[in-house]
């Protein structure tokens, strides 16, 4: 959904048919039926009322689910706000049931069931998602029963309210749900009284959307451009409240003529001076109005990382989050593509909706496991689209290693350390094909079995030809093995993320804390990988180190850390999903979530 959200809109009713068997045991995959046409009433207030019910019965007998059209429901509720009904399982929303059981001795029949929104606006929210009022799905008929004798009852619900009746049982999802996204599961239950072996019911999903009336679909929803450039030509398609074109024209404005100017019949866009504007479409009727976000060059030259703290930190704990970053920035000089995530995923830390420079970062401490265990998790939430560079990333400690890290007077280096995995540090060097070794690479780097996991019977390295160089202009020219050696033992979050230990020792970027006072060098081999990666980096300002054991042992060997030297940074890597971001704010799935494997 492209539109920007309006406040006060009011609901939109989702219909569904559900059923189900008292002596099933696993879910049954309901075929849905589209909306058979002629099927419109009118409603006292001028709105419609689509309705198109899935009826479904099963029989526990022969194992038999069925499903075919339901008798048309003209549901309309004068006593408070007029709704629009839409239906079709599969078409607007999906329920969707697992662990389907019957207990026979509490005669209590339970599924987990979840709610998928398959419509552009969110369901759960007057306004976009700032404001969540949740997702209700409401008994509207039965529970019935179809087969034996007895009485079925809700068993578990959330509440009781009137929706198409009164005293009507429903589950409440405490959610906003955007387009396709799929709710955490809810165990529903139902309790049969004895001689019960099926019954049936019907259900309405009930949500607040911001265009109960309809909405502008503005394209592109954001642009970046120059005073100067080209103009933008935006488009404008007015949809009723389940996307479906609807025709008509609209006029368009800018919230600010100073920063951008728009023909008020064409949605040509021009820019006039650095800023942020909204250029809005507007029907002049109830639907809501479409907004672009147009931001015109108001970026600083070269690369700037923003921090975002979203937790109390003392200020010596903020200046080393700040002094890392003014250590990359000195590093990494080339500017990127500004781009505005608008996400509500809570990948990156909280949901997010900023306008980017270049780099965003979310850092937050939080009581993990005590000292000396997972560090916490570092690395990018969203990259660009175009390039695959970190847009946003998140830094999370663990709070007790934090004040041990400060104690032994480390947490500068530690922190410099991690935000390089922000910025890809062996986080993107699969996806950049900068990673290699003699077999199935991403398998053996995240495998599925027990913890602690085997070192690797691999040799994993970085084949990026500058950083070879690097490698062999810092005491690397006498390592015999495949350049530059990356991490083969330790486990998932640290193995094939960071230099091998027991090469390059003391360099920032192993695996490894040096013991306390014991410097950690960002050398000339870690920047030069990033601009293997596509950056721009600069000719000089990286430590003065070589490398401490060119002549290392076998690949897949152990390192041997002597009592009271370093620590290794645990699971230090962000392997949680990855999204992208392209320059119209369309986000999609960049890498999986690795920590399901």
């Amino acid at each position: 959904m492209n539109g920007m959200p309006q406040p006060n809109q009011r609901l939109i009713v989702l219909l569904m048919l559900l059923a189900a068997s008292a002596a099933c045991v696993d879910d049954v995959p309901v075929t849905s039926l589209e909306e058979p046409p002629g099927e419109e009433v009118a409603d006292v207030a001028g709105h419609q009322n689509f309705v198109a019910a899935v009826a479904c019965r099963a029989n526990a007998t022969v194992g038999e689910l069925y499903c075919g059209p339901a008798p048309m429901h003209e549901n309309r509720d004068h006593t408070g706000p007029q709704r629009v009904i839409v239906g079709g399982q599969d078409q607007y929303v999906t329920l969707t049931s697992s662990n389907v059981s019957y207990d026979a001795g509490d005669r209590i029949f339970q599924a987990d069931v979840t709610v998928t929104n398959l419509i552009a606006q969110g369901l759960g929210s007057p306004d976009g998602g700032v404001t969540t009022t949740g997702v209700r799905v409401f008994h509207h008929t039965g529970p019935t029963t179809t087969g034996g004798t007895g009485t079925v009852t809700v068993a578990n619900a959330d509440g009781t309210a009137t929706f198409t009746g009164a005293n009507q049982p429903y589950f409440h999802y405490d959610l906003y749900l955007p387009q396709d996204a799929t709710s955490p599961a809810k165990t529903w239950e139902w309790s049969l009284t004895p001689g019960v072996t099926a019954f049936e019911f019907e259900v309405f999903v009930a949500a607040d959307v911001w265009g109960e009336d309809g909405y502008v679909d503005v394209a592109p929803s954001s642009y970046y451009t120059t005073v100067g450039g080209s103009t933008i030509a935006l488009t404008a398609t007015v949809r009723d409240v389940v996307d479906r074109p609807i025709g008509g024209s609209v006029t368009w404005t800018s919230t600010n003529t100073g920063i951008a100017t728009v023909d008020p019949a064409s949605g040509v866009v021009t820019a006039v001076a650095p800023g942020v504007v909204d250029i809005v479409a507007s029907t002049g009727g109830p639907e809501a109005d479409g907004r672009a976000r147009i931001t015109v060059d108001p970026f600083i030259a070269g690369y700037q990382i923003v921090l975002h703290f979203l937790t109390p930190m003392t200020t010596s704990q903020q200046a080393a989050f700040t002094d890392a970053a003014a250590r990359w920035q000195s590093l990494i000089t080339g500017d990127l593509a500004p781009v505005w995530p608008m996400y509500t995923g809570n990948e990156c830390g909280m949901p997010i909706d900023e306008v980017v420079d270049d780099l965003a970062i979310n850092v937050w401490f939080e009581d993990i496991d005590g000292v000396g265990k997972v560090l916490g998790s570092a690395g990018p939430c969203l990259v660009r689209t175009s390039t695959g560079l970190p847009a946003y990333g998140r830094m999370r400690f663990d709070i007790s290693d934090v004040a041990q890290l400060e104690a032994d007077g480390q947490f500068d280096e530690v922190v410099l350390h991690e935000m390089a995995h922000v910025l890809g540090f062996g986080v993107l060097w699969i996806g950049k094909s900068l990673l290699s070794d003699d077999s199935g690479l991403l398998d053996d780097c995240f495998p599925v079995g027990s913890d602690p996991e085997p070192p690797l019977t691999t040799d994993p390295y970085f084949n990026g030809p500058s950083t070879i160089v690097a490698f062999d202009n810092n005491g690397g020219s006498a390592y015999t093995g495949s350049k530059v050696p990356v991490e083969n033992d330790y486990g998932r979050g640290t193995r094939c993320g960071h230099w091998r230990e027991t090469v390059l020792d003391n360099e920032l970027m192993t695996g490894f804390a040096e013991s306390p006072s014991v410097a950690m060098p960002l050398s000339e081999v870690t920047v030069k990988s990033f601009a293997e990666m596509g950056y721009t980096v600069a000719a000089s300002g990286w430590d003065t180190w070589s490398c401490p054991f060119c002549a290392p042992p076998a690949p897949g060997a152990p390192t041997t850390i002597t009592a009271g030297g370093g620590r290794q940074l645990l699971n230090d890597i962000w392997l949680g999903p990855i999204y992208a971001i392209d320059e119209a704010g369309r986000i999609t799935l960049a890498r999986p979530d690795l920590r399901r494997r």
